[in-house]
């Protein structure tokens, strides 16, 4: 029962090396102890497609609490696309959450490499204002390179010519006249006989065991940030390339989390992080894992690793949103909009020495400038107006007159607020998985029955062009959202009643 117990403990509340529970049992001895947590482990062991180079079958550990955590990763990813989703385009909250994320990546690259930078030299890296590098930084702008091919390819199948594209521009070259390392790594490690630890595998291997990656990765039923985790290990243990295998072994791992449904998301998360903290725990995870053939070593970093990076991009969002706030806060009456339309009611240059503008007196007001010759209390016929009394009693009228012209309907349109509009939108990408998140976002603001919107329109709205409004406008359509007619040599699109 005793044993059980160790068992339990060093597999559910901590994953630990053999060297580990050493260590903590204050221990030289731990044959008998370390062969029943082998055991404990084994029921849960899920062997994978992909070998070590002395042909071991990999394994991952799927553990009560392995899954646990990386059921909890798996929620934050989801509720962070969601997050991501909703970022306001008009107001620039999408591009300062992006900005944000890839500053972060290139100052992760920056200083794996030694290169010093400052937060506007990449902003403007990022905006594409800064076109020619020196050589010195010129892997930053490459870098950036491959993450927007990336983002734009993240519904392409992750294959050998996939990688292809992201290794030419990582060496900026359009024509690769070689792939594949060609060259044994000399390490004096390699050559050792007995418990060799391998720092890259010998070229004659490589071509092998990249296939089983690529065939691991498409086949594969394990979560994303799992297969992430297992991708980015086999990437640095193989080293396929002369040259950036770790940027590569990043950059292969932000792609799965792409491919695993998060889209543009799992590519700005900055684990870019792995190239440059933490190396030494890093190594050791590593060289743990190619002794023991057991990935769930390194599978637990890197679910903690996405944890909080996650946990970092929600204070963002969190902060940008209180921003916001507080700016609407803050405005000045003047900043502020005025919804108030009954003009009557404002105080004017002629009514302002009025207590009560909208009763009308027959009696002349004290403090005007006119001499009155027959105080008499009884009423006149009309008298003459004088000038002054035409000053202050006509233009109230007049006023409200004008007021009543400038109206032209007798209703107030329907119209929800960015409030509601923000829940139909949320509400509509729940329930409609065709839907996309640009297309959602414009319906939920223009879905008012008996209107009709244009191509222009969505175009103004997205900050799109106009091949890719169309093309949405025409998408909304095919999913009945819209009917499409032709008026005055354009397309107008009208909501259609939905349930």
């Amino acid at each position: 029962m005793a044993r059980n117990d160790l068992a339990i403990r060093f597999t559910e509340e901590k994953y630990a090396t053999r060297s580990e529970v050493m260590k903590e049992l204050n221990m030289s001895m731990i044959d008998s102890i370390w062969s029943n947590i082998l055991s404990y482990r084994s029921s849960y062991n899920r062997y994978l497609t992909i070998k070590s180079i002395e042909k071991n079958q990999l394994v991952v550990c799927s553990c009560p609490s392995i899954v646990a955590s990386l059921n909890t990763t798996d929620m934050k990813l989801i509720r962070l696309m969601r997050e991501y989703s909703l970022l306001n385009i008009q107001n620039g909250d999408l591009k300062r959450f992006e900005d944000f994320c890839l500053i972060n990546s290139l100052k992760s690259l920056a200083a794996k490499h030694d290169i010093e930078v400052s937060d506007q030299y990449l902003r403007s890296l990022i905006h594409g204002d800064i076109r020619e590098t020196a050589p010195s930084t010129r892997i930053l702008l490459r870098y950036l390179d491959a993450l927007n091919f990336i983002k734009k390819k993240y519904n392409s199948p992750i294959d050998v010519d996939f990688l292809g594209e992201i290794y030419s521009r990582l060496i900026g070259s359009n024509e690769l006249t070689t792939f594949y390392r060609n060259v044994e790594d000399t390490n004096r490690e390699n050559r050792v006989l007995i418990d060799r630890v391998y720092t890259s595998a010998p070229t004659i291997l490589i071509d092998t065991m990249m296939d089983s990656l690529f065939d691991f990765i498409q086949q594969s039923t394990l979560s994303a940030a799992c297969k992430a985790s297992i991708a980015y290990y086999y990437v640095n243990y193989i080293k396929p390339f002369q040259d950036y295998s770790d940027e590569i072994a990043v950059l292969l791992a932000k792609s799965i989390l792409a491919h695993g449904d998060l889209g543009e998301v799992g590519v700005l998360i900055p684990i870019e992080s792995l190239l440059s903290e933490n190396q030494e725990e890093i190594m050791k995870l590593f060289l743990e894992v190619q002794k023991t053939s057991d990935t769930t070593y390194f599978v637990n970093y890197g679910i903690k690793t996405l944890d909080a990076k996650c946990d970092s991009l929600f204070d963002a969002i969190t902060e940008m949103k209180s921003r916001n706030l507080r700016a609407d806060f803050y405005k000045t009456d003047d900043e502020k909009p005025n919804h108030t339309t009954y003009v009557v009611e404002q105080p004017s240059l002629f009514d302002s020495a009025q207590e009560e503008p909208r009763e009308e007196k027959k009696e002349q007001p004290a403090p005007a400038p006119v001499v009155v010759e027959q105080p008499k209390v009884e009423k006149q016929p009309e008298p003459q107006p004088e000038p002054v009394r035409q000053q202050v009693e006509q233009p109230q009228p007049a006023i409200r007159e004008e007021v009543q012209e400038q109206i032209a309907v007798s209703y107030i349109p329907p119209a929800i607020d960015e409030k509601q509009a923000l829940r139909l939108e949320q509400h509509l990408l729940e329930l409609d998985p065709s839907l996309r998140k640009h297309e959602a976002k414009f319906y939920a603001r223009h879905c008012t029955l008996g209107k009709s919107y244009t191509i222009a329109q969505y175009k103004r709205m997205i900050g799109c062009v106009y091949e890719t409004a169309r093309t949405a406008m025409d998408h909304l359509v095919e999913l009945g959202y819209y009917r499409k007619d032709s008026s005055n040599k354009k397309f107008i699109y009208t909501p259609i009643p939905r349930k």
